[in-house]
C-alpha cells in the first residue's frame, strides 16, 4: 500500500537536496538493482574520488555497469579532491579506509546534511564528528514511504542473499520502522 500523495510530498520536503556518499550504499543498492532509488530521493549524490575509484575498481561485479550509468545520467558526482583537506583526510586514514575518511571530511567541508555510510567503524566516526549519517536501509525506509518501493523487508533479504552484511536484529528493526 502507497502512501497519499500528499503526505509523500510532505515527507519528501525532510529530506536534503544533497548527499554524499560511502561506497558501501551505493554498492548495496547496485547489486540489488536500486541503486537509482538515489536519483530519485536526492538531487544529487556526491562522492569522494576515493569511493570513485572503489566503484571503477568494482565495475564488473555485480551492479557496477549501474554504477556507472549513474555517474554518466549525472546525479551521481565526483567531488573535487580540493574539496577535501589533506591534513583531514590523513588523519581520519589512520583509523578507516580512503573511501570512508574522504566521504567524512567532505562531510564536514561541504553544505551536505547527510552522510549515506553503513561501516560500522565509518558511522561511528563520523557521528562524533557532528557528521549526521543514514545507511543503506533508512534509504530504503525513504524510498516506500514516497511509494518507490513497496516492501522494505524482501529489498533487505536480496541485500542480504547479494552478501551485504545486514545483522538479522538489523533487518527486524528495519521491517517493524517499515511496519512490515
Amino acid at each position: 500500500m502507497t502512501r497519499p500523495r500528499n503526505l509523500a510530498k510532505n515527507w519528501r520536503a525532510h529530506l536534503p537536496p544533497v548527499v554524499i556518499a560511502d561506497a558501501s550504499p551505493l554498492i548495496g543498492l547496485a547489486k540489488i538493482g536500486r541503486l537509482a532509488l538515489l536519483g530519485q530521493l536526492y538531487q544529487r549524490v556526491l562522492i569522494p574520488p576515493a569511493v570513485h575509484a572503489e566503484l571503477q575498481a568494482g565495475s564488473q561485479r555485480p551492479g557496477g555497469v549501474e554504477l556507472l550509468q549513474a555517474l554518466d545520467e549525472g546525479w551521481l558526482t565526483v567531488a573535487d579532491s580540493a574539496d577535501i583537506p589533506e591534513a583531514a583526510r590523513a588523519e581520519l586514514k589512520q583509523v578507516l579506509d580512503a573511501g570512508e575518511a574522504e566521504a567524512i571530511v567532505l562531510a564536514l567541508h561541504l553544505p551536505a546534511r547527510l552522510l549515506l555510510i553503513d561501516e560500522q567503524r565509518g558511522r561511528a566516526v563520523a557521528q562524533l564528528k557532528g557528521v549526521p549519517i543514514a545507511g543503506t536501509g533508512v534509504v530504503l525506509l525513504a524510498a516506500k514511504r514516497l511509494g518507490y518501493i513497496e516492501n522494505v523487508t524482501s529489498e533487505l533479504e536480496a541485500l542480504h542473499q547479494s552478501g551485504y552484511r545486514l545483522s538479522a536484529r538489523l533487518r527486524r528493526e528495519l521491517a517493524a520502522m517499515a511496519g512490515e
